[in-house]
């Protein structure tokens, strides 16, 4: 039987169709207006990430992930071979709650750990893959999306590396595809983007720029390929701005499903605090979520939950305080 390679004459038609009738489906926000006009969740979408080492690309990515399971009930895959798995889980814990774990009450702990394994599912990293082997495994999970993290870390199959990295992220665009699962890929950077300072007289001289989409460990392949694609930066040796996050849009191949690229100057800044929540614009995206930030409610949520699963209720009654003020 002869193959054929045409698509039918009606595909795209219902898209088309939304198009001109103005019922496009919006890619997802986190809730905050400045945020959420150049930074949108879209399913079956190639995001490429890029950064230096040691700005918490990682850390960042699993908060944003974790917002969007909150809000929207994503679910997603993670290999990471850069962090234990334990590291992983203890940050997306401690995001989901707004609390560091020693501080948490054994109820909520527990509680926190159920809600990340429904959200999260955690790849192996005591063994080296190649792209095409973890595209195989999260097809065989139902979770929404998948995070490879750094792309530096999978094994090639021993042929040309340039020519690899072009079938790879071309393996990426037809698992999305087929899928409709999205991929994020975060990676590291070349040598020379590191020797990118500010220039004198600048307000942040002698500190480093943040990179471009071409200073991407492997080149401009990937900004080529991907769909959308992020710089995450953060000035580690800036006192006055270390714990400020920068996410500069670079690319978003679909603005009108929402989203668009940051000006040069003007990146997303995410506050970190105490390790256990991002904000912007000063506020906390999944406050109402968690609880975080109503006390009242969470004190409530914590004694229900613990009554419905048949947990002792004394020592979460004796900690909690409904009226801290």
């Amino acid at each position: 039987m002869k193959e054929d390679f045409f698509c039918d004459p009606s595909e795209a038609l219902d898209v088309l169709d939304n198009i001109r009738e103005g019922r496009v489906k919006m890619g997802l926000g986190i809730g905050d207006p400045m945020s959420d006009q150049y930074l949108r969740y879209k399913q079956g979408q190639f995001v490429m990430i890029n950064g230096a080492d040691n700005t918490g690309k990682t850390t960042w990515i699993l908060w944003y992930f974790v917002v969007l399971a909150l809000k929207h009930k994503i679910t997603f895959d993670i290999f990471s071979a850069e962090n234990s798995i334990a590291s992983l889980k203890r940050d997306i814990m401690q995001f989901m709650t707004g609390k560091e774990l020693r501080k948490l009450s054994d109820i909520e702990y527990r509680r926190a750990f159920d809600e990340m394994n429904f959200y999260f599912k955690f790849i192996r990293n005591d063994k080296t893959y190649t792209v095409q082997e973890l595209l195989k495994i999260s097809a065989q999970s139902p979770n929404k999306c998948l995070l490879i993290d750094p792309w530096n870390s999978l094994r090639g199959n021993g042929g040309n590396k340039h020519e690899e990295d072009y079938d790879a992220c071309g393996d990426i665009r037809v698992f999305c595809n087929t899928t409709k699962k999205s991929v994020y890929v975060n990676a590291h950077l070349v040598t020379e983007a590191a020797r990118k300072k500010f220039p004198k007289d600048h307000e942040y001289e002698g500190h480093q720029m943040p990179p471009s989409k071409s200073d991407t460990e492997g080149g401009q392949k990937f900004a080529n390929r991907c769909d959308d694609f992020i710089t995450i930066h953060r000035m580690t040796q800036f006192e006055a701005r270390k714990n400020f996050t920068e996410v500069h849009v670079r690319k978003v191949k679909e603005t009108i499903t929402g989203g668009g690229v940051t000006q040069l100057d003007r990146p997303i800044i995410f506050k970190f605090w105490n390790y256990t929540r991002f904000e912007v614009g000063e506020k906390n995206p999944i406050a109402n979520e968690t609880g975080q930030g109503t006390p009242v409610q969470q004190t409530l949520t914590t004694l229900n939950h613990a009554k419905n699963e048949g947990f002792e209720t004394e020592s979460v009654q004796k900690d909690a305080d409904p009226f801290p003020f």
